[in-house]
């Protein structure tokens, strides 16, 4: 059995917890087309007792978002707003791992910053979401 890809998310609200139930449905055919399991890492929130629309094991929520983007091969970042998430972003990338984002404002005010640190690590950084929802028309 192949290694497992390892996603995070950040953040847990209306969009990251449909991600999260997305990976957890989906996760045999996302598996099946990518030639590895999923491994849903962890989860970072800003407060832990939240009411949330999915259901999440205690182990895999955290309020530690810059620990969670050290160990995961995927990050996802729907927080929005620029800090933390530029920070947020330029750390996954630097410890190895590919970015996917929703965040409008921050590829608006920073995004080049974003695409040189991904280039530099040699990483992805995926936006398609924040221009055109689900409408791929980016690639």
């Amino acid at each position: 059995m192949s290694t497992p890809l390892r996603v995070a998310v950040l953040g847990c609200g209306v969009v990251g917890s449909q991600v999260v139930r997305l990976i957890k449905e989906n996760g045999a055919d996302l598996a099946a087309r990518i030639g590895a399991p999923i491994e849903l890492a962890g989860v970072a929130v800003r407060r832990l007792d939240a009411p949330r629309d999915v259901e999440l094991a205690d182990n895999l929520i955290t309020t530690d978002a810059a620990e969670l983007v050290t160990r995961a091969d995927v990050v996802v970042e729907v927080i929005g707003g620029i800090e933390p998430a530029r920070t947020l972003i330029l750390s996954a990338l630097e410890n190895g791992a590919s970015v996917v984002t929703a965040n409008k404002a921050l590829l608006a005010e920073d995004g080049a910053t974003l695409f040189e640190a991904a280039e530099k690590a040699g990483r992805d950084l995926y936006y398609e979401a924040a221009v055109a929802g689900a409408i791929p028309i980016l690639r």
